[in-house]
């Protein structure tokens, strides 16, 4: 029979190896601006064509409206 070395205890502390960091993923830079998103307008028209729209017919129904002298060819009054 042959003798069988006895085993060596455990170690009391074994020292562990700190984990390696995660590799660096790679980080988008902040702009320091927005960038603007063009929409178009929901109704079609500009601001433009909307206010002649309405103010036009108001102007000429002023003019037509404008009361006038009752009096033919007379003098003008200031």
């Amino acid at each position: 029979m042959r003798a069988v070395p006895p085993v060596p205890p455990p170690p009391r502390h074994t020292p562990r190896r700190s984990p390696e960091p995660p590799p660096p993923r790679p980080v988008a830079l902040r702009t320091y601006y927005r960038p603007t998103h063009h929409k178009k307008p929901d109704s079609g028209g500009s601001l433009v064509t909307s206010t002649l729209l309405l103010t036009a017919p108001a102007v000429f129904a002023a003019a037509v409206l404008r009361p006038r002298s009752s009096v033919a060819g007379g003098g003008r009054r200031s």
